[in-house]
């Protein structure tokens, strides 16, 4: 374990760094409203001269009601041209600061997204870091010991006009403080590991080589349920590696050579240690591993929760799992400042907050209708859910998350917010942000290709077990849906991006096509009309959770 003078060292560090942002946060709390005006009145007059700022007339509105009307709900989509122009030329397109790092996630289209980064933007995102830091320090021990964080890459290339892209999580892990970083089990170059197998076996031998682990974080908890099984069946090849101090010839994280190879201290007994543990019990756990973890921080709601329920028998005896908070490629939406209790509450001092009630947002209103009745911060209601609409300081106006959370408590007058899934046509099981597009194009495809002829088809995505499955209508194909799945599954992968990820790691299992009797579609169509869908406006959606279909496909599947 890490000697207590350290310990005091790094609390004082992160209570000089955050403590004063921290109890700033506590009093924006008690004043929401008038937080956010001043929020969005600062991001609007520090971006009026920049192209969208002049087309929408930021130099002349004057509140949030102004803001609605000058302003439409926006869309990747509708921004992507002037992220590029703006990258291409260095024009003020969306923000007067010029981006130096882009964050990258998938896309509606095959074109993944490009998420502007300024310097003070990440600036701004590692403060909010720290601040949780902080948070945790202060009322657990999480961070007595080593901690076992699991990041993406931070450069996974360059922009045509060579601004790095990448994950801003991997980027501001690599430049944490030296008396954080040398808390780090695993060395930022370990994310740089291209081949997911290579990279999970590395992050095993190097986590089973550390028994001071007091803390691990990662955003979906399906990545530490992945690595344990990772290591369970590498057991052999993972203990010696810890015996000898050496990561298998393939592990090796690519970097240059004055960076020298990972290193780690051989430790001959516990690999017989854990041999013995593993002969007795039939596989390891973390708790087996690091007996003195005190805590986990990850995402907990949504499809998260299920991965947490897989997570948790394999944790030491009431370790808890603390809410990372909501935190995406475009906004960190929440910070967590009281682990404890979960309170997640909104960045309101850093980002402009609208929010949508569900049913509202969800209705068949116009585009422009809804986008005026979005409400502020300090307008939700307990228990409530609602789609979130932010506004950045790095260049996203009234941009449209299609993510919705639930308020579930208050801190001062600012709610408490927690996350429930994405909205309408995505689905995310385990970060893979699939959307309803993508499906389409993938399928269509394949039933062009093919010659088939599909009446109706629908995509549900299951949490429980990690997977999709999609329910296919066919016409005019007598060789059924032979060798469908997989081809369907690489056009998904080839489309987006975080589905390949999650595919190639294991965290989803493959595509699974069943075949529908003639006339299923219809009587999908009739059930959902029963159930209170207006006919006229029906519409099929492709894309769906399982436990939100309420019709049960199994009824309808061809056997045989």
């Amino acid at each position: 374990m890490p000697d207590g003078l350290s310990y005091r060292l790094l609390r004082l560090a992160l209570s000089a760094a955050s403590g004063r942002h921290h109890r700033g946060l506590l009093r924006a709390c008690e004043t929401p409203t008038s937080t956010q005006e001043a929020v969005l009145g600062r991001i609007l007059a520090d971006n009026a001269a920049t192209m969208f700022g002049k087309d929408h007339g930021f130099g002349s509105i004057a509140g949030f009601a102004e803001y609605q009307r000058a302003v439409p709900v926006q869309t990747y989509e509708d921004v992507r041209v002037h992220i590029e122009r703006q990258e291409l030329s260095g024009e003020p397109c969306l923000t007067a600061e010029q981006p130096v790092y882009y964050n990258r996630t998938s896309g509606t289209v095959d074109e993944p997204k490009n998420i502007p980064l300024t310097k003070t933007g990440l600036a701004r995102i590692q403060r909010l870091q720290r601040l949780a830091a902080y948070a945790l320090s202060r009322q657990t021990r999480a961070l007595g010991g080593k901690v076992f964080v699991v990041s993406g890459a931070a450069h996974e290339g360059t922009m045509p006009a060579g601004t790095p892209y990448g994950s801003a999580s991997g980027l501001l892990y690599a430049s944490q403080g030296a008396l954080l970083r040398r808390r780090y089990v695993l060395p930022a170059s370990v994310s740089d590991i291209a081949d997911y197998d290579a990279r999970y076996l590395a992050m095993a031998v190097l986590g089973a080589a550390d028994d001071s682990v007091t803390s691990m974080a990662t955003a979906n908890p399906s990545t530490f349920v992945r690595l344990m099984a990772v290591l369970n069946e590498n057991a052999s090849a993972v203990l010696d590696a810890v015996a000898t101090g050496r990561l298998p010839p393939e592990c090796s994280p690519p970097s240059p050579p004055s960076a020298g190879a990972v290193s780690f201290r051989a430790h001959s007994s516990r690999a017989t240690q854990l041999r013995r543990r593993l002969e007795s019990a039939g596989q390891l756990t973390y708790a087996d591993i690091w007996p003195h973890l005190h805590a986990v921080v990850t995402w907990t709601g949504g499809s998260c929760g299920l991965a947490v329920q897989r997570l948790e028998p394999l944790l030491t005896p009431d370790c808890p799992v603390f809410e990372l908070g909501y935190l995406a490629s475009e906004v960190s939406g929440t910070v967590n400042i009281d682990p404890i209790r979960n309170s997640c509450v909104a960045t309101l001092t850093d980002n402009f907050f609208e929010f949508a009630e569900r049913d509202e947002w969800e209705s068949e209103a116009s585009a422009a209708d809804r986008g005026l009745a979005t409400c502020t911060l300090a307008e939700l209601e307990s228990g409530r859910d609602y789609y979130v609409i932010v506004t950045t300081a790095d260049g996203l106006y009234r941009y449209d998350m299609n993510d919705m959370v639930r308020v579930t408590g208050t801190v001062g007058d600012t709610p408490v917010l927690s996350f429930v899934q994405k909205g309408k046509g995505v689905t995310s099981i385990t970060g893979e942000k699939l959307y309803e597009s993508q499906v389409i194009d993938a399928v269509t495809a394949q039933l062009a290709a093919s010659g088939a002829i599909s009446p109706f088809f629908i995509m549900l995505a299951d949490p429980a077990k990690a997977s999709y499955t999609l329910f296919l209508e066919l016409a005019g194909a007598p060789d059924g849906v032979a060798g469908m799945a997989s081809r369907i599954d690489d056009a998904l992968r080839s489309t987006n991006i975080e589905y390949d990820a999650k595919r190639a790691s294991g965290r989803l299992v493959p595509l699974e096509v069943r075949r529908l009797t003639d006339g299923t579609g219809e009587a999908y169509r009739r059930q959902r009309v029963a159930d209170g869908q207006r006919d006229v406006q029906f519409k099929y959606l492709h894309l769906q959770y399982r436990d939100e279909c309420s019709f049960s496909f199994d009824a309808y599947e061809m056997l045989g």
